[in-house]
C-alpha cells in the first residue's frame, strides 16, 4: 500500500486548522517572548541588584574613611595644642602641680572631643614626669580595672616609637603583657606625641578609647539585615564589628578576604560560601588603619526580584496558554457552524454547486471561497485605505511626541551622569554635575519671570560650584542674606550675571585664593544686594566710564558688558530708585549693589 507524502500533516477540517493557527502564531511567539523577556528581566535585575549593592559598600566605606580621617585630624589638634605641649615638657614641682596639669589637660581635651560623641575616654602618658606623675586620665579608665602599669606604658610607648605611627587596636593594648585582647564593645586608638618645634623630641603618646556602636553608627543608615550585611576585620580576618550584631561568621571566609585583601585590597564583586550561602563579596581598605571594609550580599536577597518575575512569567504564559486554547476552541466552533449552514444553503440552489470550483468537500472555505473573491478584493483596497490612514496617524503621533520634548530630558540625562559618576567613585565629578542641572532648572524656572530670593542665590552658588570645578582652589564662595528676605520675589538671573563678572574679571590672573561674597538686607523700604570680590579691583578711569554708562551719560556701546547692563535696566524698570551701584579700589576690592523693589511672596 502506497502512502501519499504528507499525509499525515494535512489538516483538513477548519477547527484543526484554527487551533494549528492559533498554535504557531500566538503560543510559540509568546513563548519564545516570554523566555527572551525573562533573561532580560532577570540579567537587568540582577546587575542593577549587585551595583546597589557595591553602591552600599562604597557609601559605608567613605562615611569611615572620612570618620578616620576627622579622627586623625582631632589627635593632630591635640597633640600640637601649644598649652598641651608646655605642660609635658616641664616637670611637675609637686603633686598639687601635677593636678592642676592634668585638669588643664583634661579640659583641653575635653573641648576637643565634646563633639565626637563615640570617645568615651581618654589618657596621655608622659615619661618624662615624676614618680606617679606620667599618666593624664580622661573621663575614665583607658582600661576597666585601673590604669596600665608604668611597664605596659613603656612597652607600648617604645612600639608606637619604633613603628612611628598612628596604632588601632581592637581591644586595650595594655592588658595581657602588652598583648592586646578582643573587645566586642570598644576600640583603642594610640598616637606617639612630639614637640611641634625645637628638635622634636619624643613626649609620650596619646590613647583614646572609642565605642564602636557609635564610631560605625553610619553605616546604619543602609539597613544592614540578615541577608545584607556589613564586616571589619584585621589583617588576620578577626572580626572589629559586624553590623547587624547578631551576624554570625564565617571564620573560613574572613581569613579568605584578609588573604586576598592583602594582594588586592579592593574589589567591588566576587562570590563566596557564606555559611553555606551563595554570597556576593564586596570588600575595600579601610584609611590608615590595615582594617577591610566587608560587605556581604546573598544570592537568595540579590535574585528574590529575577526570581518573583520569572515565576509570574511562567504562571502568566499558562494562564494565557489555557485561556487562548480554550477560547481559539470555542470561536473554532463560532465559525465551522454558521459556515456549514451555508454550504448547506448554497447546496440547494440548485447548479450552483456545479459551477463551484473542485474543492476539497471538507473544506467549508473552499465552497464559498469564490463568493468571498470580490469581497477580499475590495477588503485589501479598504485594507490599504486603512494602513495608509495608520501611517498618517502614527507620523502625528511622532510628531506630537517630538513636540513634548522639554527641559526634563536636560535633568534627566544629568541625572544619569550624576548617578554613573557616583558609582564610579568621582565624588568631585558628581557634586558638580549635580550643581549644573541645579543652575539648569532654576534658569528655567518653568518660564517664570520672577523667582524668590533663596532660589537667586542658590542659582548663583550653583554656578561658582561649577567655575570652583574649572579654577581649582583660585574661588571661595560666601552667602549671607538675611534670613526674612529669603521668601521675597526678584527678577530672575540678576545676580549670575554679577558673580560671572566677579570671576572672570576680578580672578583673572590671580594665583592666590579670590573671594566672593553674596549679602542682602532689607532698608529703606527695597532690598539691597550686594557682590564683592577681593580680585584685581578697576581702574579709576574704567569705574568712571561704567558708572556713566549706567547713569545713561555715555552711550558707548562696550562700555559695560551685556549682563551688567541687562541687571541694570531690567531693574531700572521699577523705578529710578532700583538698579545697579559698583564701588571698587584698584587690586583691593570690586563690589556691585543691587536695589530690587521689595515684592512679597504669595501664599
Amino acid at each position: 500500500m502506497k502512502i501519499r507524502r504528507g499525509r499525515v500533516w494535512r489538516i483538513r477540517t477548519i477547527r484543526g486548522k484554527f487551533l494549528m493557527l492559533t498554535l504557531l502564531l500566538t503560543v510559540v511567539p509568546m513563548f519564545v517572548l516570554t523566555f527572551t523577556f525573562h533573561r532580560i528581566a532577570v540579567h537587568s535585575l540582577v546587575g542593577k541588584a549587585e551595583e546597589r549593592a557595591t553602591q552600599s559598600r562604597q557609601m559605608s566605606e567613605s562615611f569611615l574613611n572620612r570618620t578616620i580621617a576627622d579622627l586623625h585630624d582631632l589627635t593632630n589638634a591635640i597633640l600640637g595644642n601649644p598649652e598641651v605641649q608646655a605642660i609635658l615638657q616641664l616637670r611637675p614641682a609637686d603633686d598639687y602641680d601635677f593636678l592642676r596639669n592634668v585638669e588643664r589637660v583634661n579640659k583641653i581635651i575635653r573641648a576637643q572631643t565634646q563633639t565626637k560623641s563615640y570617645i568615651i575616654s581618654t589618657l596621655v602618658y608622659a615619661p618624662g614626669g615624676g614618680e606617679n606623675q606620667t599618666f593624664y586620665q580622661g573621663n575614665d579608665s583607658i582600661r576597666f580595672g585601673g590604669l596600665p602599669t608604668e611597664l605596659e606604658a613603656r612597652i607600648y610607648y617604645d612600639q608606637l616609637r619604633s613603628d612611628n605611627r598612628i596604632m588601632w587596636h581592637d581591644g586595650s593594648p595594655f592588658e595581657g603583657n602588652g598583648n592586646a585582647s578582643a573587645d566586642d564593645e570598644h576600640l583603642y586608638v594610640g598616637k606617639l606625641l612630639r614637640q611641634t618645634e625645637g628638635n622634636y623630641e619624643d613626649l609620650g603618646f596619646l590613647m583614646l578609647e572609642i565605642e564602636k556602636v557609635h564610631f560605625f553608627s553610619g553605616i546604619s543608615v543602609l539597613d544592614p539585615n540578615d541577608k545584607e550585611q556589613f564586616w571589619i576585620v584585621d589583617s588576620g580576618g578577626n572580626s572589629v564589628y559586624r553590623m547587624p550584631e547578631g551576624a554570625v561568621a564565617d571564620h573560613r571566609a574572613l581569613r579568605e578576604v584578609a588573604e586576598a585583601a592583602a594582594s588586592r585590597p579592593t574589589q567591588d564583586k566576587g562570590w563566596t560560601d557564606w555559611n553555606g550561602k551563595r554570597t556576593m563579596v564586596s570588600y575595600a581598605p579601610l584609611a590608615a588603619n590595615q582594617w577591610t571594609l566587608l560587605h556581604l550580599a546573598e544570592a537568595d536577597a540579590l535574585l528574590k526580584d529575577a526570581n518573583q518575575i520569572g515565576r509570574w512569567t511562567m504562571e502568566i504564559f499558562l494562564v494565557v496558554f489555557v485561556i487562548g486554547w480554550i477560547v481559539a476552541y470555542r470561536m473554532s466552533d463560532t465559525i465551522r457552524r454558521p459556515l456549514r449552514r451555508l454550504r448547506r444553503l448554497i447546496g440547494t440552489t440548485g447548479g450552483m454547486a456545479s459551477a463551484l470550483p473542485p474543492f476539497d468537500p471538507l473544506d467549508e472555505v473552499g465552497q464559498i471561497g469564490d463568493r468571498f473573491e470580490r469581497m477580499m478584493t475590495e477588503n485589501k483596497e479598504l485594507n490599504e485605505r486603512v494602513y495608509e490612514a495608520l501611517l498618517s496617524r502614527k507620523e502625528a503621533e511622532f510628531r506630537a511626541l517630538q513636540a513634548q520634548i522639554n527641559p526634563h530630558f536636560l535633568y534627566n540625562t544629568l541625572e544619569s551622569l550624576n548617578g554613573l559618576a557616583l558609582a564610579s567613585g568621582h565624588n568631585e565629578m558628581s557634586e558638580v554635575i549635580g550643581a549644573l542641572g541645579k543652575f539648569f532648572r532654576i534658569a528655567l524656572s518653568q518660564g517664570s519671570e520672577e523667582i524668590t530670593v533663596a532660589d537667586e542665590a542658590e542659582h548663583a552658588g550653583a554656578y561658582v560650584r561649577v567655575q570652583q570645578f574649572r579654577f581649582k582652589d583660585k574661588l571661595e564662595w560666601i552667602s549671607e542674606i538675611d534670613e526674612d528676605i529669603l521668601h521675597c520675589r526678584v527678577p530672575k538671573l540678576i545676580f549670575q550675571p554679577i558673580v560671572e563678572n566677579a570671576i572672570y574679571h576680578g580672578a583673572k590672573r590671580r594665583k592666590d585664593v579670590v573671594y566672593l561674597m553674596l549679602s542682602g538686607v532689607r532698608e529703606e523700604g527695597r532690598l539691597r544686594f550686594s557682590i564683592s570680590d577681593d580680585g584685581n579691583g578697576i581702574p579709576e578711569q574704567r569705574l568712571d566710564e561704567i558708572r556713566r554708562t549706567l547713569s545713561g551719560q555715555h552711550e558707548e556701546v562696550g562700555a559695560i558688558g551685556f549682563g551688567l547692563r541687562n541687571v541694570h535696566e531690567r531693574l531700572r524698570h521699577y523705578g529710578s530708585e532700583f538698579g545697579v551701584h559698583i564701588a571698587s579700589e584698584l587690586g583691593k576690592y570690586t563690589t556691585i549693589t543691587l536695589y530690587v523693589p521689595i515684592r512679597e511672596e504669595q501664599s
